[in-house]
């Protein structure tokens, strides 16, 4: 494992039981139903006992919680062991219907052809190779399987001024807004160090997604550019008014 790598996979196991208090606050009230809900609207038809959904970087386990208590066949796969444990403590009795595996994302050990569906979130722009881990989505997928990809332009004001400018008026409205600040936390510079290091902060996303995607050969690549203000909550949208979330669906 290269150094950069490390670094990543150290940053995530320190701050893996931090991401517990995110999930919660993503499946309070309905905020869980409203994204399985998005989710489930965009998969291939087929019966949910016979969909096999694999979760690449599942983190807290947010999507393979939501997806395994709607009867999907859920496989949750993510590189930092500490998340993994997260995941299998928050997903309660689910944890028996998920197969959680610790998997780095840009080399799966899964065959061809394998998955109806893939979900990620907020994963792609913390990858060292994301055009090798969307050829190693497709492999995985089988023919006519779906992706879908929910992620926005992270840390690109790192190499923007307006992007900057603009970050800094969400801190400053965090502030007035009386919510908590996601970017006020202790290891932040640490992330923006690993940030400048990685090829999607100063990519136009989601526009080299797709350009991306159909050099690999995926087909019927749209982009819902709304999807973080129909799947945020409040806060997180105070959080992020700069920082557009987008949702990726491609099909194999």
């Amino acid at each position: 494992m290269d150094e950069l790598k490390k670094e990543i996979v150290a940053y995530w196991d320190k701050r893996a039981p931090t991401y517990t208090d995110v999930i919660e606050k993503n499946l309070a009230g309905a905020w869980g139903d409203r994204w399985a809900d998005y989710l489930t609207a965009r998969f291939p038809a087929g019966k949910q006992s016979e969909t096999r959904v694999l979760d690449i970087g599942t983190g807290p386990g947010f999507y393979a919680m939501i997806l395994a208590a709607r009867g999907y066949r859920v496989t949750a796969v993510d590189f930092s062991e500490n998340m993994l444990a997260e995941a299998r403590h928050n997903a309660g009795p689910l944890a028996e219907k998920i197969d959680f595996r610790p998997m780095d994302a840009q080399a799966l050990d899964f065959p061809e052809d394998c998955f109806d569906v893939i979900v990620t979130r907020n994963l792609t722009w913390n990858l060292q190779d994301p055009l090798k881990a969307y050829g190693e989505w497709r492999r995985v997928l089988r023919p006519g399987g779906v992706l879908l990809n929910f992620d926005a332009g992270w840390y690109n004001y790192l190499v923007d001024e307006d992007r900057q400018r603009a970050f800094e008026r969400d801190r400053e409205n965090t502030r007035l807004r009386e919510v908590e600040d996601h970017e006020a936390y202790a290891d932040a510079p640490k992330m923006e160090q690993i940030s400048r290091s990685l090829p999607m902060t100063g990519r136009d996303r989601p526009k080299w997604d797709v350009d991306a995607l159909l050099s690999l050969g995926f087909t019927a690549v749209t982009v819902d550019t709304e999807a973080g203000e129909k799947l945020w909550n409040e806060e997180e949208r105070i959080n992020y008014a700069s920082t557009p979330g987008f949702m990726i669906r491609a099909v194999k």
